[in-house]
């Protein structure tokens, strides 16, 4: 696919997010998800199953794919990958538009699977047809209203929307349900397994183009075997991105390397190349799971306030976390600047315990009027990149902890009225009361992080891809 036009990938990438028609061989009860994941959506379409079954989920079932219509729009194939290349053969006859090839134990298992895989990626090479996998676990598309997991978001993304790619299944369903618990919401997510056919780049191409896209994420082990210039069709697309792509890789120790070929097959490839592309695109570095996590959750919330200063203004409640959040924050590289004067003197009056130089450690004051002006004041000075807040999930939701709790919000606001990206840093203490706490600030489209450092890297990552877009704007 990456010698074709755009216009043609397009077309393939909109039957396989938006279809009008699907089709699974063979549905079982065995494998439900699919199946629910698509008729508890409400999907508008045809949903055409083939099956030994006479009936699944109320819905009458067919025998063979020769009994279904031509030219359906999306195909999912479940079945033993000794009868994958018969299947596959007829689906092509058919003309069958995008296929999600679930089968596994082919280029990343053995030899014998490895034969099947090639052949397979021959057929699919010399027709009409597209296909993601195999050994992946499909489709994920809120405008679609379809998913390989029923346990995904059901709300359609209008706006501020991720798209991702990955090349893992599992780490697809965790990443896409912890963003779920966080508010963010998707519009479309591939998990792509081996790319015989569709691979990572022409994702990341479709995503860069896609008007109901505004953040673009991705999980990469290896380009595909298939296509030797991929590396270069990459850094190509790369260099032309029109929004945030956080790109996180697997497979960077060689130990990793070799885990890359028992899982997907592909390629894993040499961190001097990623680090070059780095270097030459917008793309942001992701070296960790957990930061492709935070920084997804900083991204969708903050994108239209990047910070242009790498600088925090760190307020906490406790002196031993102050200093410790410090330490962390600084080893990052970011500059936790000490409040100046005459800004200094008058924060230092208007309290009677605490500190006010950086962090502001503001004890017993959260429920007054005087704690909102207090951190007012100093997120207005120039020096001041961003804002982490750091508070703990209370024993009791009393009347009391509403006015802190409101106290929060206005600063959150103000924070965000200024430009400048707004944190918050909630332990896992309590951890009942504080899913609680966790799901009040979602509601009021807060960014929520479990640790200072960890926000500290979301606001860095921001602060990055502001100085990226800055300079590739330029050159």
């Amino acid at each position: 696919m990456q010698h074709g036009d755009i216009m043609e990938l397009k077309d393939y990438m909109n039957k396989l997010f938006y279809p009008k028609s699907i089709a699974i061989i063979e549905a079982s009860e065995k494998i439900p998800w699919y199946i629910r994941g698509i008729i508890e959506r409400g999907f508008e379409g045809e949903l055409y199953l083939v099956s030994k079954e006479k009936k699944l989920f109320g819905i009458e079932c067919y025998n063979d794919i020769s009994e279904l219509p031509d030219n359906i729009d999306f195909t999912i194939i479940v079945i033993n990958k000794r009868r994958l290349l018969d299947i596959i053969k007829k689906c092509i006859q058919k003309n069958f538009q995008t296929l999600h090839i679930f089968s596994a134990g082919l280029g990343e298992y053995d030899d014998y699977g490895a034969e099947i895989e090639q052949k397979l990626h021959d057929l699919l090479k010399n027709s009409n047809t597209r296909a993601i996998g195999p050994n992946c676990m499909g489709i994920y598309s809120t405008g679609g209203k379809i998913s390989y997991s029923p346990y995904f978001s059901t709300k359609i993304c209008e706006k501020s929307c991720v798209s991702f790619v990955s090349h893992s299944g599992d780490l697809t369903t965790r990443y896409v349900i912890k963003e779920n618990e966080y508010g963010v919401n998707f519009s479309t997510v591939a998990s792509i397994g081996n790319s015989v056919d569709l691979n990572f780049t022409d994702f990341i191409n479709y995503f860069n183009e896609n008007e109901k896209t505004e953040i673009i994420a991705g999980y990469f082990e290896g380009f595909s075997k298939y296509y030797k210039s991929e590396g270069r069709y990459l850094l190509k697309i790369l260099k032309n991105l029109k929004k945030p792509a956080l790109i996180l890789r697997g497979g960077v120790s060689e130990q990793g390397k070799r885990a890359v070929s028992s899982h997907t097959g592909t390629i894993a490839s040499d961190s001097k190349i990623w680090d070059s592309i780095f270097k030459q695109t917008p793309a942001i570095k992701i070296n960790t799971y957990e930061e492709l996590i935070d920084s997804t959750i900083a991204f969708y919330y903050c994108k239209n306030i990047c910070p242009t200063v790498k600088s925090i203004l760190l307020i906490t409640w406790s002196g031993g976390k102050a200093v410790l959040g410090v330490d962390r924050i600084v080893k990052l590289g970011i500059d936790v600047p000490k409040i100046q004067e005459p800004t200094r003197s008058k924060l230092q009056s208007m309290i009677s315990i605490g500190s006010i130089l950086n962090p502001l450690d503001l004890p017993w004051i959260g429920r007054k009027e005087k704690f909102f002006e207090i951190c007012k004041i100093a997120i207005d000075e120039p020096y001041i990149g961003g804002i982490i807040f750091e508070t703990f999930a209370p024993l009791e939701f009393d009347k009391g902890y509403e006015i802190y709790y409101n106290n929060i919000i206005r600063i959150f606001k103000y924070a965000n009225s200024v430009k400048k990206p707004f944190l918050i840093s909630l332990p896992y203490f309590n951890v009942i009361q504080r899913e609680k706490l966790k799901n009040k600030f979602v509601k009021d489209s807060v960014p929520i992080f479990p640790s200072i450092e960890r926000a500290a890297k979301a606001f860095l990552n921001l602060y990055n891809y502001q100085k990226k877009q800055s300079f590739y704007s330029k050159s």
